[in-house]
């Protein structure tokens, strides 16, 4: 068979490489925004990474949706209490854990008998909490001091809901993942201090969905190994992220300029989709680099922190490095410095992986 044909069907390895190359440019531009903010000027550093940030998680939503979709019927044979059970494991124990060490750590540093602590809690934006505020935050992402682990939270519940809904039509998912859509982007007004994750939680159905329909319906074999279509997706992704959004109702403004980030990326997913099957045809090194980024894409998004990025930039200004050489080396250094921890270190105990991982 020729490769040009090969979309039509790819064995269980071929797939598993495809959804790797995905997960791979996803951490990528995970780390990069969060290098980009240090180095670029504040206009041109916005735009750039509202632009990662409105496609790299979303790339992990549809991949997640995909595989859900993909293993739905085994899903279904454990039920709903163990699927839960392991969604929890996976999912909720390392939310748990890091959003406890700065919930904590913050708490202790602002208790010290000294003001140190409390200076640097507030030089990082920290706020002051009681320990009744930061249960709720860990039950419902209020507070939170790092929103690096807000994916964690949000697949958690997307899961769960959709497991819920898999013993309905399928018309029915549509509709009520739709409908949750909208609710989600209504209550982030109604409850603007939960905004943030309110409206990500709410994208996060429309793209998860979207990978359990690429999935069902064998989509991809649209979208695979075509200039063309890499073009085309191209061009809406920047139509797309264009448009502007400026409603005065703000329950339908809040909903609209959801659904265009959830647009911007769905076009995102489908761009980096027809990249990845270049990669899967034409082999080459970027073939291999991206293949070994999604293998340690959960490490590094869970490791990364942007403080090993901004602790990099401290220093490179220190030592006088041009900034696109630092940029270069503190992207690097998120990369790279996760992957270490976690062979070195957290992968020969299976407690720090449980903990830290969810594996």
């Amino acid at each position: 068979m020729s490769d040009t044909n090969r979309g039509c069907c790819l064995n269980a390895a071929e797939e598993h490489d495809m959804l790797q190359f995905m997960r791979g440019f996803a951490i990528l531009l995970v780390v990069f925004q969060h290098s980009a903010i240090l180095y670029f000027d504040a206009d041109f550093c916005m735009r750039l990474i509202s632009f990662c940030v409105f496609i790299d998680v979303h790339i992990f939503m549809f991949v997640s949706g995909y595989l859900f979709e993909k293993k739905r019927a085994d899903y279904q044979k454990i039920g709903m209490k163990r699927f839960a059970a392991k969604k929890f494991s996976s999912l909720g124990v390392p939310y748990l854990f890091w959003e406890c060490v700065f919930y904590f750590g913050a708490f202790i540093l602002y208790r010290l008998p000294f003001s140190a602590g409390a200076s640097l809690m507030n030089t990082l934006g920290f706020s002051k909490l009681s320990l009744s505020q930061i249960f709720v935050g860990l039950l419902t992402f209020r507070y939170s001091y790092i929103q690096l682990y807000w994916f964690l939270f949000a697949l958690f519940w997307v899961f769960l809901i959709n497991y819920a809904l898999t013993r309905t039509s399928g018309q029915t998912q549509i509709i009520a993942l739709v409908s949750l859509f909208i609710l989600f982007s209504v209550l982030a007004v109604v409850f603007k201090n939960d905004q943030s994750i309110l409206l990500k939680i709410s994208r996060s159905f429309l793209t998860f969905g979207f990978g359990r329909l690429f999935q069902k319906f064998r989509l991809g074999k649209a979208f695979f190994n075509d200039p063309t279509l890499l073009l085309v997706s191209l061009f809406v992704l920047y139509f797309v992220y264009r448009i502007p959004v400026s409603i005065r109702n703000e329950y339908v403004g809040a909903t609209l300029a959801s659904l265009r980030i959830a647009a911007i990326g769905i076009a995102g997913i489908l761009f980096f989709f027809n990249l990845s099957s270049f990669l899967l045809v034409y082999k080459s090194a970027l073939t291999k680099a991206m293949s070994i980024l999604g293998n340690y894409s959960l490490p590094i998004y869970l490791l990364h922190n942007p403080f090993i990025v901004h602790a990099s930039h401290i220093v490179f200004k220190k030592l006088s490095v041009p900034d696109m050489i630092g940029n270069v080396f503190s992207i690097a250094l998120g990369l790279v410095i996760p992957i270490l921890l976690y062979k070195v270190v957290i992968r020969k105990s299976a407690l720090l992986s449980r903990l830290m991982l969810g594996i």
